[in-house]
């Protein structure tokens, strides 16, 4: 069924909204004050999901996209928006986030700080390999396959360049990809990562644990180094787990610098493979500044930075607070937060390589001043929300990257 539809809004995620005789269509490809014609791709209770198949009447706020894969590649949908209007939407998501599913409308919400860079920005993108030797993102309107991309905006030219050399490499040695229905396969994921602080490269490889992929592996490094010097290190990991995520189990061989250093607003931070760190590093320094200032100051008192990853939170609350204790289930991060405390000369600051629920049971009797949590995309566990409560800090500064997902406030209702 094809209906010509009056987009009003975005919802979150970048589908646009429009109502037929008050029921509400998401439609993929729509802006804010356009009119399309689209195609309802299913129905739901309540409401239905559209794909726009022209623009009839174009958004004042539409612009030219900057990647040639936009119309296919699911990483950027909101590529044919103005930037400002993509700061504005992304303020009421927000806003409409905490009022519908957190019962807080009269919450003020700030304006969108905006990216110091909106392009070329990131310092790791995650590319996935899938079908017959196909590596690149996911595509928009099927998840499930993979585009095979010649460019991407978010990272900078070398990144697409790499892409397309272990592309033609994994190709050439015939091996497959690996299956996760099968468990069998070799190639799973690159992980590229850039040092804005350096300019130098890391490649991570992952595999499937298939006998055949630690010689493979290993050739690849070697000619992907050979290719592009400027490329630093080169780490092969092995994941067993079928759940696609981008994250190696175990680190099988390397070749040159496997850690990156890296500096966030005032400190200079380690970086391993897997490590966690905010992705637009120039961004990352203002919203560490920003949770600095939420967080205030406690000379006499005690900070948790739950989540910490490589601990760029932690030290840079350090200067504020008498103790900062820094959680993380990931020991080879911890690792690097440990050894960047070092080199920074923050003496102040103790690391945890635990799960952040048990870990908190132990840290219970610190009576922290302020509790600073970023937690993963699908939000904080809820044993984690419920040791916070029972803390009873002065303050709580949640970092969250998806507004929907599960914060203090839903723990509390």
């Amino acid at each position: 069924m094809e209906l010509e539809l009056a987009v009003t809004r975005l919802a979150l995620g970048g589908r646009g909204v429009a109502r037929v005789e008050g029921f509400v269509v998401f439609v993929e490809g729509g802006l804010p004050e356009s009119r399309v014609r689209a195609r309802v791709t299913r129905v739901r209770k309540g409401f239905a999901e559209a794909q726009a198949l022209e623009v009839l009447s174009p958004s004042p706020e539409a612009v030219a996209p900057a990647c040639r894969h936009q119309d296919v590649c699911g990483g950027c949908p909101w590529q044919t928006l103005d930037y400002a209007a993509q700061l504005f939407w992304k303020r009421e998501q927000v806003a409409e986030t905490l009022a519908r599913l957190g019962g807080l409308a009269e919450v003020t919400v700030r304006p969108t700080v905006a990216s110091p860079q909106p392009l070329e920005y990131r310092n790791k993108m995650e590319f996935a390999f899938a079908g017959n030797l196909h590596l690149g993102l996911h595509e928009r309107q099927q998840p499930g396959r993979v585009l095979d991309i010649e460019e991407c905006r978010l990272m900078k030219p070398w990144a697409a360049q790499t892409v397309a050399f272990v592309r033609d490499f994994c190709r050439e040695t015939g091996l497959p990809t690996y299956d996760a229905r099968t468990g069998k396969g070799v190639w799973r994921h690159l992980v590229l990562r850039e040092s804005a602080a350096t300019g130098r490269r890391l490649a991570h490889l992952i595999t499937g644990p298939a006998r055949t992929a630690g010689n493979a592996a290993h050739a690849l490094g070697e000619a992907l180094l050979a290719r592009f010097p400027e490329i630093n290190g080169f780490v092969h990991s092995v994941r067993r787990a079928q759940a696609a995520v981008a994250v190696g189990e175990r680190q099988v061989s390397s070749l040159g610098e496997i850690r990156l250093e890296e500096v966030v607003g005032d400190v200079r931070l380690l970086v391993s493979p897997d490590a966690f760190l905010q992705t637009n590093t120039a961004a990352a320094g203002l919203l560490y500044k920003a949770v600095a200032a939420a967080a205030g100051e406690a000379p006499d008192g005690t900070a948790w930075d739950l989540y910490c990853g490589c601990g760029g939170i932690s030290l840079t609350l350090a200067p504020h607070f008498d103790l900062v204790h820094g959680v993380e289930t990931d020991a080879r991060a911890v690792h690097d937060a440990e050894d960047a405390a070092a080199q920074n000369g923050i003496t102040n600051c103790l690391f945890h390589a635990r799960d952040a629920a048990l870990a908190m049971a132990d840290l219970a009797e610190t009576g922290p001043a302020v509790v600073v949590l970023d937690p993963p995309r699908s939000g904080a566990a809820p044993e984690v929300l419920a040791a916070i409560l029972a803390a009873a800090p002065a303050r709580v500064v949640y970092v969250s990257c998806n507004p929907a997902t599960p914060g203090p406030g839903s723990a509390a209702a």
